[in-house]
């Protein structure tokens, strides 16, 4: 039957940026490409968007429909980098980031959305980082980011050229287990939506891990 997946088919769907929806780049060739190179803080080139994300840059072709990663053309991009790139150059303002770190639950709707399915994927961070602390700085500094204070260990990360995003990790002891936090700036709205928050923090932690 037309529109019915099966459950064999279901590991298959989202997961690569070649599968995004037409409306998503009908929303980005809606936009002055210009302006919105200049609201993400990339740069259009040659009919392409530039777009710098947690580490790599990001070459997105309009027309084509197709992302490629600056470094490694041949790397086919994940459906959830995919889904960041696009919703931010359809609508993003290019809001500078305010500095203050808040939990995505904190952003207007998100204490209703990061629940279920959509909740934060901060325990798989724990158990990577909680017993080798050192290598959350060493892998966060190798996507581009840096060592801050705050928690046992703490990092920041340019998640987009202006919406970085947070990790704090407490190691725990013999009585409570490890425990990890993801914050973004708190102008993460005027960038992206609460289900492009959620894409780019999982891709953070893909990333990471």
């Amino acid at each position: 039957m037309t529109g019915v997946v099966n459950d064999n088919d279901r590991d298959t769907l989202f997961r690569y940026a070649d599968q995004l929806p037409d409306p998503l780049w009908d929303d980005v060739r809606a936009r002055d490409a210009r302006q919105a190179a200049v609201c993400v803080g990339g740069r259009w080139e040659a009919g392409l968007f530039k777009v710098p994300l947690l580490g790599c840059t990001y070459a997105v072709d309009p027309v084509a429909q197709r992302i490629t990663r600056s470094d490694d053309v041949g790397h086919r991009v994940g459906y959830q980098t995919g889904v960041v790139l696009l919703y931010t150059l359809a609508k993003s303002v290019g809001a500078p980031p305010s500095g203050r770190m808040v939990s995505p639950v904190e952003l207007t709707g998100g204490a209703m959305f990061f629940t279920g399915a959509h909740s934060l994927a901060t325990k798989p961070l724990a158990r990577r980082f909680g017993g080798a602390p050192r290598t959350l700085i060493e892998r966060a500094i190798a996507l581009g980011g840096e060592a801050i204070s705050g928690a046992d260990y703490a990092v920041r990360l340019p998640g987009l050229p202006y919406l970085p995003l947070y990790v704090l990790l407490w190691t725990g002891d013999k009585a409570d287990e490890a425990r990890a936090f993801i914050g973004i700036d708190d102008r993460a709205l005027f960038h992206l939506d609460l289900g492009a928050v959620f894409a780019l923090t999982n891709v953070l932690v893909s990333r990471l891990r």
